[in-house]
Parts: C-alpha cells; sequence; structure tokens
C-alpha cells in the first residue's frame, strides 16, 4: 500500500499555486510593459528583466541563510509572501499612477521578498520525508506541476486582463495571491513540519528588527540596481564567486565520500546554468517572436500572441505526472535514469526544442505569418527537458548535500539561476531588432537563425552532459556519510 504524502506537503502546495499566480503573472507581462509604458527599448527591457530575476534568484543565498540559521524555514516562507506581496500592489499603484519610480521600487520589494521566501518550500518538504524516501522525486516532480498550474492560469490570463482591462488589474492580480497566502499561513503554520532547529527557536526582538531593517535596506539597493545595470551584474558575478568560495569551505568539513558526492552536485549546477539561459528565452526572445511572427488565433479564437507562454506550463501539467509515474516504476524496479543521465537528455531535448523553433522560418506564410503549431511544439519539447532537469534539480539537492546546509545549498542552486538570469538577457538581446525596423517575413528569418544558434549550442552541452555521465555516476556509487542529527532531519 502506497503512503501519502504528509499534510505539510499538501499546504505547500496550496501556496505555492498561488506564488506562482502571482509570480508569473509578472513574468509574462513585464518586458512588454517595460517596452509599452515606460518606452524602454527592447534590449534595455530585456536586461532590466534579466537583473530582476537575477537579483531574487542571488538572495535565495540568503534566505537558505536565514531559513538555516536566524528566523527558520517556516518564518521565511511567510515574510517572502508579505514583502512580494507590498511589491505588488507598489507596482499596481505605479502603473495606477503613471509614476515610473515606483515600478522600480516594486520590483525592489519583490526580489527581496522572493529572496527570504523562496528556499523555504523545497527545504520544508525535503525535511518532511525520511533519508532516500522512494516518494521525494515524485514529491518534488507534483509540486513542480503545481507551480505550473498556477504559471499557466497567470502565463494566459496576465496578458487577458492587461490588455483589456488594464496593467493596474494584472498587477493587483498578483498581489491577491500573495494576500492569500499570508492567510493560509496564519491559519495553517501550525500544521506545518519545522525544517530546522532554528524553527523550533523563539525569535529575540532585536534579532526581528535587524533582520526588517537589513531587508527594507535592500529593498532600496535592488531597486538602485535596476537602474544601473552593469553595477547590478557586477555585484552578481561577485555574490556567485563568493557562494562558490563558501561552498568549498564546506567541502573540506565532509567525509571523503560525502565530497564526491557534493562534486557530482557542483557538476549538476553547472549544467544547469546552461539550462536555464536556454529557459530564459521564453519570456523574453520566444516571446518576441510569438507577438511577431505568430498568428494570433487557434481555430479561430483570438489569442493574445503573449498568452503563448502559457503553452509551456501547460504541457508541464500534462507530463508531470505521467514522468512521475515512470519513475516511481523504474525506481521500484531499479531501472530509473541515474540523475547525470537525466540532466543530458534534457539538454538534447532542449537543443530539438530550439531546432524545431529555427526550422519553423520555412513554414511562414506570404507574410511572414506561422501557424501556432510552431511556437506550441518547442514548448512541448521544451517542458520534457525542463522536468528532466529544473523540477529533478531540487531532488538532486536534497540527495548530494548534506542535510545540514540544506538551505544554503538550495539558495545556492538558485545562484545559478540568477547567473543565467543575466546570461540569458544578454543572449536574447542578439535577437532583438533594436534600432532596426523589420517586416514579419524579416524578422522570421532573423529569428529562426538565431534558433538555430542556440539548437547548436545546447547540442554541444548535451554532448558533453553525455560525456561526463558515467563519470558522475561513479561518484554517486559510495553511500553518502551523515551524521545521526542530519539523518533526523533529511
Amino acid at each position: 500500500m502506497k503512503k501519502r504524502h504528509p499534510l505539510t506537503f499538501y499546504i505547500l502546495c496550496s501556496c505555492q499555486f498561488w506564488w506562482a499566480l502571482s509570480f508569473y503573472s509578472l513574468w509574462a507581462i513585464l518586458p512588454v510593459f517595460l517596452g509599452d509604458e515606460l518606452g524602454i527599448d527592447q534590449k534595455t527591457s530585456f536586461a532590466t528583466f534579466g537583473a530582476y530575476a537575477a537579483l531574487g534568484a542571488a538572495l535565495l543565498f540568503v534566505g537558505g541563510w536565514l531559513a538555516d540559521k536566524v528566523l527558520g524555514a517556516k518564518r521565511t516562507l511567510v515574510w517572502g509572501f508579505f514583502f512580494q506581496g507590498l511589491g505588488y500592489f507598489i507596482i499596481a499603484y505605479s502603473a495606477l499612477t503613471a509614476q515610473p519610480t515606483y515600478v522600480f521600487i516594486g520590483l525592489g520589494t519583490i526580489i527581496v521578498g522572493r529572496g527570504i521566501g523562496s528556499v523555504a518550500p523545497p527545504t520544508i518538504i525535503a525535511a518532511s520525508y525520511e533519508k532516500d524516501d522512494p516518494r521525494l522525486d515524485g514529491a518534488y516532480t507534483l509540486f513542480y506541476m503545481v507551480n505550473n498550474i498556477g504559471a499557466f492560469i497567470a502565463q494566459l490570463g496576465a496578458p487577458i486582463v492587461a490588455y483589456n482591462i488594464g496593467w493596474t488589474a494584472a498587477f493587483i492580480l498578483s498581489a491577491v495571491g500573495m494576500t492569500v497566502n499570508v492567510i493560509t499561513y496564519w491559519i495553517m503554520h501550525k500544521k506545518i513540519n519545522p525544517a530546522s532547529e532554528a524553527d523550533k527557536l523563539k525569535i529575540p526582538f532585536k534579532t526581528n528588527s535587524l533582520f526588517l531593517s537589513g531587508a527594507l535596506v535592500t529593498v532600496a539597493m535592488a531597486s538602485y540596481l535596476l537602474t544601473n545595470l552593469p553595477l547590478a551584474q557586477f555585484v552578481l558575478a561577485a555574490a556567485a564567486v563568493t557562494i562558490l568560495f563558501l561552498i568549498m569551505r564546506e567541502m573540506k568539513k565532509e567525509q571523503p565520500e560525502s565530497r564526491m558526492r557534493m562534486i557530482v552536485g557542483l557538476a549538476l549546477m553547472g549544467q544547469a546554468l546552461a539550462f536555464f539561459v536556454l529557459y530564459n528565452q521564453m519570456p523574453t526572445s520566444l516571446n518576441f517572436f510569438a507577438i511577431n511572427n505568430i498568428e494570433p488565433e487557434i481555430f479561430g479564437i483570438a489569442i493574445n500572441p503573449v498568452s503563448y507562454q502559457s503553452f509551456n506550463p501547460m504541457w508541464v501539467i500534462f507530463l508531470s505526472p505521467i514522468l512521475a509515474h515512470i519513475y516511481t516504476t523504474l525506481g521500484a524496479k531499479g531501472k530509473d535514469l541515474s540523475m547525470p543521465g537525466k540532466f543530458a537528455l534534457g539538454m538534447l531535448i532542449c537543443s530539438a526544442a530550439f531546432a524545431c523553433a529555427g526550422f519553423s522560418q520555412y513554414f511562414g506564410d506570404e507574410n511572414g505569418m506561422l501557424n501556432p503549431f510552431w511556437i506550441a511544439a518547442p514548448h512541448f519539447l521544451f517542458a520534457i527537458g525542463e522536468l528532466l532537469i529544473s523540477a529533478l534539480g531540487l531532488s538532486a539537492i536534497a540527495k548530494l548535500f548534506p542535510s545540514r546546509i540544506r538551505g544554503f545549498i538550495y539558495g545556492a542552486w538558485n545562484m545559478t539561476l540568477a547567473i543565467a538570469s543575466v546570461a540569458g538577457a544578454w543572449v536574447a538581446g542578439l535577437s532583438s531588432n533594436t534600432g532596426v525596423e523589420m517586416t514579419p517575413v524579416e524578422s522570421l528569418v532573423s529569428y529562426g537563425n538565431y534558433f538555430y544558434a542556440l539548437a547548436i549550442a545546447a547540442a554541444v552541452v548535451g554532448v558533453i552532459c553525455v560525456i561526463m555521465a558515467p563519470r558522475l555516476n561513479r561518484l554517486l556509487e559510495t553511500p553518502p556519510t551523515d551524521t545521526p542529527e542530519a539523518l533526523k532531519t533529511a
């Protein structure tokens, strides 16, 4: 008889749905909003979007430290919801009053909220299962599916709301999601399992005051960095080097067997970095490809081209339970593909996705417009690669790194997202036609060649991953050593 998932898992799935509804509503429309409402050119809007995504991911490192050592994961969870909700309300106010300055203040507030709280869910979920529990892979995959249900509704609905009701209404939609999460937490927080010793301790007033003061200062700094992109990129690079140094220092404290597993984890982070560069093409180059070259209707029903982004979470929703079942079935038979093997396969499938998008240039009509199939098909392939790499990345971290630094390592994992957000925005800028007016026929060829280049780059990384996989598998063969205390919290 199969064991049910713990109650904590279901509570966090509910919160993750509302988080995704909020986050991906802004994700779907921010690059377009920056151009249409603030008059920012396409390349700069991509760079601003990349910095926004990167800074939020980079601060997850701090969120992991707060969850592990200071506030506990449960408190960082609710503070994250609060700051993100406040940020969405500030952006809505900016759109309502036409004061652009508040856009960057709101984005800075969301960045801090995301950094504080987004490490908490995977940390708490991992702590709710016994070590080597076979349900964990399935739990993370289902959690990722719930995330994508919210993302699907957000990416489909937010552009419709923004264009038909107004930008303010779309941003308020995001704020409502975070408000629901704050309320849910206060009703259900006693039912959520603690993830660390910090969760069980009472936090002194001084500590809370220092935390809030630091959070507000960080809001101001993040808001400023969004208006000074070169400085933001320098800060992110410095943070990445610092985190790598800290991981190497932690590795020296481990037994040789555990150290080998951490090396595998770092290798997978490097592979994930390449994936996230590709992932960041969806709200940027792939989005504007759809705007410029995909027919705005499906089966005679008018569709806002910005909403085509919802194809990705739609396919993830469809594929998640299928892959979760496959993982569980193969795992029970001892035939599941190794984690390095899944990462390698995922990269090769991502290469196929961009090859498909590039191939579309030969199927445009006389006006350079394409059937929606040519945006749905790449998203389908990309969703498979995403489930093999991004969703299972969380599971890999839970298995490969010691439980005593789990929150910190989740933050470090997301630092790969930060670096990739900046790199992905720069790469997407190569597709922009800033300063050059293109007809749809011309832009179709331009996008096609761009996607071919991405397909080749992804294929090269995929082949390297295939070559590395056997070596990484051998490093995984020795069971990890961990302390009894760590085993209790795994």
